[in-house]
């Protein structure tokens, strides 16, 4: 009986020493692997499952088990943030990766940056005339493809089965096919592109636009006299006409120059995976007429030229909710682009020497009115990438506003049209 007990307990012990033994080799493999990546500790790393080195087709159970048993061994180290497998075999369908340790330095910089991992475990194993199975293992550093570490340990297969062995079935008699319904579809998690990405602006603009002004009234009403107050409807004194005054359909200023500021603005939007992208726009800018000697026309026929003696003839403060198309030509560093936009433009317009009854129940100054316009524009520019998540943007823009008020006049249909170039210069935020 003695004997018996003694047998017993030396198998016992042979068997605790053999699993510890097994044990101690996915621990080493751990530790080394650790020691090996102290540059990147602390940061997320993705463990692929290992493949057979003489390249057998099939998923192999044994590659599979052994980057488990290794996972478990560096989650209880705490020393890297592991990639979930589940979130990891996801990634790695989406971008039509091979499930195994054949990554080549190309798709090991592709899964880095999708799922924000600063190094992979990889690797191959082997089967030895002993029976064990040889495991050589690699750190790669994900940025530059660079293996910054390896381990080499020769570990017991205690698991049953390999799905790249499996037996072949016994050949059966033919049988109708069973068709199951398909499975309902399952969202798949999307994955961003390389070169995709949103933006937050934050810009200003120069520029001077001219200003076309037209005032134009059915009753062909509009007084100007040789008198700056007396009969005199729009603040523009003629000297040859009489002071009672002349009546006109229609009075306009063409190609005034302006200054001002603006735009201030921000936007956000975004460019998908290819070239098309977009952005919302919101800006304010002021602008109002230069003193100058500038051509104006009557009823439509060239009255020579008229002089505005100070800068405040006509100001115009604009909110503009605009959007645009974008196309660019995505680069490693810049990425140029050209659009169209289109827009609603709430425009505040100051008129202190033309009348109106905007502010009176009587004709008097100023004609002061607020008008709505449509906005147009072709901007022309490029993102320059400044750091990980900022860009310098820089655009030039050709940029129409146009919009219409009557100094609440009835029959009066009153038009003022901003155009010209603009330059940019901002700070974009992307994410």
């Amino acid at each position: 009986m003695k004997n018996i007990t003694k047998i017993l307990s030396c198998a016992l012990l042979l068997v605790c020493a053999t699993g510890a033994r097994a044990e101690d080799m996915y621990g080493q493999l751990a530790r080394e692997l650790t020691e090996a990546g102290t540059a990147v500790q602390g940061k997320k790393i993705a463990i692929i499952p290992f493949s057979y080195a003489d390249g057998r087709t099939g998923a192999s159970k044994d590659g599979s088990v052994i980057s488990e048993r290794l996972t478990i061994k560096m989650i209880n180290m705490h020393k890297f943030e592991i990639i979930e497998r589940s979130v990891l075999d996801k990634v790695m369908t989406e971008l039509k990766l091979q499930n195994s340790g054949m990554i080549d330095a190309s798709s090991a910089q592709q899964l880095g940056k999708v799922l924000g991992v600063e190094a992979i475990i990889t690797g191959t194993i082997v089967e030895t005339s002993a029976g064990q199975i040889e495991v050589n293992a690699r750190l790669i550093k994900t940025e530059t493809a660079q293996a910054i570490g390896a381990s080499q340990v020769a570990v017991d297969k205690n698991w049953i089965g390999d799905a790249s062995a499996a037996p072949k079935p016994e050949p059966q008699a033919y049988q109708q096919p069973y068709q199951a319904p398909a499975p309902a579809a399952q969202a798949r998690p999307y994955v961003r592109g390389e070169n995709e990405y949103g933006f937050f602006d934050v810009f200003m603009g120069f520029g001077a636009p001219s200003m076309s002004l037209e005032y134009t009234n059915t009753a062909s009403n509009i007084t100007i006299s040789n008198d700056y107050l007396v009969n005199n409807d729009i603040g523009i004194k003629v000297p040859s006409f009489p002071i009672g005054g002349v009546n006109y359909r229609s009075v306009k200023f063409d190609k005034l120059a302006t200054e001002g500021f603006g735009p201030i603005a921000f936007r956000v939007g975004g460019f998908g995976k290819r070239a098309l992208g977009g952005d919302l726009e919101l800006s304010f800018e002021k602008r109002n007429v230069k003193a100058q000697t500038a051509a104006w026309t009557l009823n439509g026929a060239s009255a020579g030229n008229v002089t505005f003696s100070s800068n405040d003839y006509a100001t115009v403060k604009t909110f503009g909710i605009s959007g645009d198309l974008l196309i660019r030509h995505a680069g490693k560093k810049v990425d140029p682009y050209i659009g169209m936009g289109l827009g609603l433009s709430l425009n505040s317009i100051e008129l202190p020497y033309t009348k109106g009854l905007s502010n009176s129940t009587v004709m008097s100054r100023p004609g002061d009115d607020f008008g709505v316009g449509l906005m147009f524009r072709i901007p022309i520019g490029m993102r320059i990438k400044a750091g990980s998540n900022t860009q310098i943007v820089t655009e030039f823009r050709y940029e129409l506003n146009t919009m219409t008020f009557d100094r609440g006049i009835a029959g009066e249909d009153d038009r003022i049209t901003l155009s010209g170039a603009k330059f940019l210069i901002g700070m974009g935020f992307t994410f």
